[in-house]
């Protein structure tokens, strides 16, 4: 089986659209969706339509969590400028992605890591920097 696999779209659509129009040259098997969908000032109102229009197997990430487990106040910029941009509809398709989901008895679709959405496999992330390698 062949999966493509997108993740961490953050409300950009022009470049979801032309990943999205390669991927169909390459004819995937199935399309996953590792989350972090509409987050940021681009175009979070119109990424999620598309988004919710596709037959792909979706999750959530933790920005997708945050803007709904939190008051607009509490969110980080990227989070409440795409808030202020999504409807009711937006949010609930946003609130219902589920936060894992098993693919196969052998492949496990999570944002981040299996133990939360937050956490890194690859790099280690301090204050505003960034460190390729594993983990302490």
């Amino acid at each position: 089986m062949r999966i493509a696999v997108v993740a961490d779209i953050h409300g950009n659509l022009r470049a979801l659209e032309a990943v999205y129009a390669d991927l169909l040259k390459r004819s995937p098997d199935l399309i996953v969706n590792l989350g972090d969908n509409v987050s940021g000032p681009l175009q979070a109102a119109e990424t999620a339509d598309w988004l919710m229009q596709q037959n792909w197997v979706q999750i959530r990430g933790n920005h997708d969590r945050q803007l709904v487990d939190r008051a607009p106040a509490e969110m980080g910029p990227s989070d409440r400028a795409a808030h202020a941009k999504l409807n009711r509809r937006q949010l609930d398709w946003t609130a219902s992605l589920p936060p894992t989901q098993m693919l196969t008895e052998d492949i496990l679709l999570c944002h981040g890591s299996p133990r939360g959405d937050l956490e890194y496999l690859l790099e280690q992330v301090d204050g505003d920097r960034v460190r390729f390698g594993q983990r302490d």
